[in-house]
């Protein structure tokens, strides 16, 4: 009695044909996602690094290329605003004039403008404030 109890459970015990067909399937299913995982992350790190090393030629070019005059200058000016941005003040607290430039890159085949504020022309006066600021 106890050998045929034995006989119908080793009988329908293990896994059967399409589920293991089905869990194999799952498995590389996995596998291809995790590989196109790395893949992708891998082509990012290859794109940023490329990006990085433009940018850097380009802010030492920057940086060597001289300031270009553009003969014009423009007015800011600044006014009080509440904090909540809903007011916004009628009467200049102060305004600053400042020369407008240029610097012109040539980056592989790209000619890259960048547009720059010159220092303020104020007669008499030093062109940058003492680093202490304004006394009382």
């Amino acid at each position: 009695m106890i050998l045929g109890k034995l006989k119908k459970q080793h009988l329908y015990s293990g896994e059967s044909l399409p589920e293991v067909m089905v869990s194999g399937l799952l498995f590389l299913l996995m596998a291809a996602v995790l590989q196109g995982a790395v893949a992708f992350g891998s082509s990012v790190k290859i794109k940023s690094e490329s990006i990085r090393k433009k940018n850097a030629e380009i802010c030492r070019e920057l940086r060597e290329t001289s300031w270009t005059d553009g003969n014009e200058t423009a007015v800011y000016s600044f006014v009080a605003i509440s904090q909540d941005e809903s007011q916004v003040g009628t009467a200049k607290l102060f305004q600053v004039e400042v020369r407008l430039g240029r610097k012109e890159i040539l980056s592989g085949t790209d000619q890259i403008t960048f547009y720059m504020f010159g220092p303020p022309e104020v007669s008499g006066q030093p062109e940058t404030p003492d680093p202490g600021g304004e006394g009382p």
